[in-house]
């Protein structure tokens, strides 16, 4: 990862909601590898999580993965010589059709999911999350990744997450 990568992803250790363990493994992978994108063919990756918040109306926009299956917010790989935010951007246009820039993005937190599916190049992600400050609004989700897709209250997702209680503590700070 270049530079403009590391520096967005480092800003976010600052945050106190930020789990000092979870730092401490985005450090550890950052000394450890050279490279850090999926299509440089790491096990170990990062990834960009967006997800679309309406402020007004205390609402976020969670789809049902078919991969992961299970409610999640939107994203995927970060790629070589992108920025975490840039990938958000890029992914919020190939995911849900919607053309945003940079100042819609709020950097939010950090995570660290095992994946498993060495197969399909995927051993863990180290998730940067982002709000997307937006109103609600249908959104023309991608079809061939996701079964469904909505808006839902926070209490509502936190019963739409069931396979991934680490996202759904991570939107419980939204509250």
């Amino acid at each position: 990862m270049h530079k403009q990568a590391w520096d967005e992803i480092e800003k976010l250790y600052s945050l106190p909601h930020i789990d000092p363990a979870t730092i401490t493994k985005f450090k550890k992978l950052k000394r450890a590898q050279i490279s850090h994108t999926k299509g440089e063919g790491n096990l170990h990756h990062y990834c960009s999580f967006f997800l679309p918040y309406d402020q007004a109306k205390n609402k976020i926009y969670l789809g049902f993965h078919k991969k992961a299956d299970d409610w999640i917010p939107p994203g995927g790989h970060i790629e070589k010589g992108e920025t975490p935010s840039e990938a958000a951007v890029r992914e919020m246009w190939e995911e849900l059709k919607v053309k945003i820039d940079k100042t819609f993005l709020l950097p939010w937190n950090l995570s660290v999911k095992p994946i498993g599916r060495e197969g399909a190049g995927c051993l863990t992600h180290y998730d940067v999350w982002h709000l997307v400050n937006i109103k609600e609004q249908a959104f023309d989700y991608l079809k061939k990744e996701y079964y469904a897709a909505g808006w839902f209250s926070l209490e509502e997702s936190h019963h739409k997450i069931t396979k991934n209680p680490d996202f759904a503590k991570i939107i419980s700070g939204l509250s």
